[in-house]
């Protein structure tokens, strides 16, 4: 199937305002926190832990970050099906790979190691129509 993949110019988009609504959920629960316990190291694992409750669900159930809504881009699977849950998390942990986010700077063609690793593509919507596989 052929896609049209997303700009670079649109990742970097979809990873500036989901950055941004990362760090909210981040001072939201920092916040909430404060209010519960005054002295807790877990600053890591909340990171850990929002970061991931944010991309996995986001992109298992609707295919789409909040930045991804804005650019009009969605990642689906090489043959165009909706990601499972599995690879939604092999996208999750490949984020945290050093360096990751400057894999799409390596070269006009250069694709993201998460969507190397995970087998995916980011895609324009107003494209091809996609199948439901779950």
């Amino acid at each position: 199937m052929d896609f049209i993949e997303t700009s670079k110019k649109k990742r970097l988009i979809n990873f500036i305002v989901d950055l941004c609504t990362i760090f909210i959920l981040i001072e939201i629960t920092v916040q909430v926190e404060g209010l519960l316990a005054k002295n807790n190291p877990m600053k890591i694992l909340r990171m850990v832990i929002v970061f991931g409750g944010y991309y996995i669900p986001m992109e298992y159930f609707l295919g789409r970050t909040l930045g991804k809504y804005v650019t009009g881009s969605m990642v689906v699977n090489r043959d165009g099906t909706r990601i499972s849950f599995r690879t939604a998390v092999i996208r999750y942990l490949c984020r945290w790979i050093p360096f990751e986010y400057l894999s799409l700077a390596l070269g006009h063609d250069a694709k993201a190691w998460h969507d190397v690793l995970s087998k995916t593509y980011v895609i324009q919507l107003n494209q091809e129509p996609l199948k439901n596989d779950h």
